[in-house]
């Protein structure tokens, strides 16, 4: 049997992992930092090019160490970029560390937002020598700034997703339920790459592709912080995509997570069987109205709260706040948020995140609104900020599709 190759045009480049630590080590040295250990699987990949098991330990000024403890020789044909040695146990890692004439930390960094609190105990009593810091926020600012690659890589994702907006009007027809709808485009997004499973860091924030919603059912909030909720198929998964049959002239919101080698990019595009009642064509445009307003103040320097206060100032001009982001008192407190490879990242357009744009980021932007009686308006884009503003990484057409 032959043996199968890893596509090199899906392996990070070793000059992405140079650049990530090295900017991560600067990081470092500024908060006084000796080491910091890694053992998330999206951290793993985003500074070692492999999420095979094992710790990823990245000293202040010396080259970064990949202990593997499983997956040996995959780990090493997925990444060229790190130094990776064999690890029996995870008691061994500071003797292996004093073996490579590494310093031992005194001060150790570990990822505290989202290591299980066993994990977290087993870590700092092994490195009990240590005074343990929180370096989680260092890590999100870190992968904030996407480089020229990892911005196309999320532009593929987006064009996947233009491609599936494109097949909605040879699938969608009277008598499907939202899952035969889900499943048509579940299926193509699949056979383009799609590796189906969305990533969030927050805790408890799970996706699977997205949400279809139709009618007022799709109105409904849900355990996500999400503004668009919808019933699920019940208790065990209660949002997104249900069995109920979509009906004439209600609003269809597909909004869906593209994704290409890890990377996403997030869209939402609105469709109807019959055109639908004006007052959600109204909603819609309203909806592209803010959105067209964000775009045209969203430049370098301008804070992201800054970005949400002027959505919410226009959403009530145009009459929209009680249905904004939600019903109360379900109602999201942002607009937009980072995305790369989770799709909660930095930045979040919110009202209490004072951080300016900089070029670099990638965000998704997702005015939308709920109306009780007929459901989920809205739309949803994915940027880049630029020298110059927001550059579309999603390109589907825009109008509402009324089939």
């Amino acid at each position: 049997m032959e043996k199968e190759i890893i596509p090199a045009s899906l392996l990070v480049p070793p000059s992405e992992i140079e650049n990530r630590t090295s900017r991560f080590q600067e990081m470092m040295v500024l908060e006084g930092l000796d080491g910091v250990l890694i053992s998330q699987n999206v951290d793993l990949f985003y500074f070692s090019g492999t999420m095979q098991p094992g710790y990823l330990y990245i000293p202040a000024g010396e080259e970064p160490v990949f202990f593997s403890r499983k997956n040996l020789e995959r780990a090493r044909e997925e990444s060229s970029s790190v130094r990776i040695l064999p690890l029996a146990s995870l008691k061994k890692l500071p003797d292996l560390i004093a073996d490579l004439d590494l310093p031992d930390p005194q001060i150790l960094g570990l990822e505290m937002d989202v290591l299980p609190a066993a994990n977290y105990l087993q870590q700092a009593t092994i490195f009990q020598s240590a005074r343990i810091q929180d370096a989680s926020l260092m890590i999100r600012k870190c992968r904030m700034l996407k480089s020229s690659w990892e911005i196309e890589q999320i532009a593929e994702a987006g064009r996947m997703l233009n491609r599936m907006v494109l097949e909605v009007p040879k699938i969608l027809k009277p008598g499907l339920s939202e899952m035969d709808l889900a499943a048509a485009l579940e299926a193509f997004l699949r056979r383009q790459g799609h590796q189906g499973y969305i990533r969030s860091r927050g805790f408890n924030q799970e996706m699977f592709y997205g949400h279809i919603l139709s009618g007022p059912e799709g109105g409904k909030p849900a355990y996500l912080d999400s503004p668009s909720g919808g019933l699920g198929l019940g208790p065990a998964f209660g949002q997104g995509v249900g069995m109920k049959p979509i009906r004439r002239g209600e609003p269809i919101s597909v909004d869906y997570v593209g994704c290409f080698n890890g990377y996403l990019a997030d869209q939402t595009r609105m469709f109807s069987l019959g055109r639908p009642p004006q007052e959600v064509i109204e909603a819609y445009r309203a909806a592209q109205t803010i959105q067209e307003s964000i775009i045209a103040r969203a430049q370098p320097g301008v804070t992201c709260s800054q970005l949400y206060f002027w959505a919410l100032d226009e959403t009530r001009r145009l009459g929209y706040a009680p249905f904004f982001m939600g019903l109360e008192p379900s109602q999201s407190r942002y607009i937009g948020h980072g995305l790369g490879l989770e799709l909660d990242e930095f930045p979040v357009i919110g009202q209490k995140f004072d951080w300016p744009l900089e070029p670099g980021m990638a965000l998704a932007l997702e005015p939308k609104m709920v109306l009780p009686e007929y459901g989920m308006v809205g739309i949803e884009n994915t940027f880049v900020v630029t020298e110059t503003g927001l550059r579309p990484l999603t390109i589907a057409p825009e109008e509402f599709h009324i089939l």
